[in-house]
């Protein structure tokens, strides 16, 4: 997945992410950031949900965001509010 549709309030913020994990390339994702057993879930207040394979998430209180990064659905952002469950299994 390439960063240029990504908001450019997410493009730094997700290139640090990068390179505190390590990579070499923080300019573009690769197969290779996305953790192979991983779940994403977010609980919402209402009890709703959503779950995604292969993913991460960055919370960024500074934008009131979360952005869930998925290897192969792209990326979602999602209001960050107290009620908010993010969980990564």
């Amino acid at each position: 997945m390439r960063n240029t549709d990504l908001p450019e309030r997410w493009k730094l913020k997700l290139q640090k992410y990068l390179i505190a994990k390590g990579s070499t390339r923080p300019e573009n994702l690769s197969a290779s950031d996305f953790p192979s057993e991983t779940t994403v879930c977010i609980r919402f207040e209402d009890g709703s949900h959503v779950e995604f394979k292969y993913a991460f998430i960055i919370a960024a209180p500074e934008f009131r965001e979360v952005a869930v990064f998925t290897e192969h659905c792209g990326y979602h952002l999602f209001p960050l509010y107290d009620g908010l469950l993010l969980k990564v299994e």
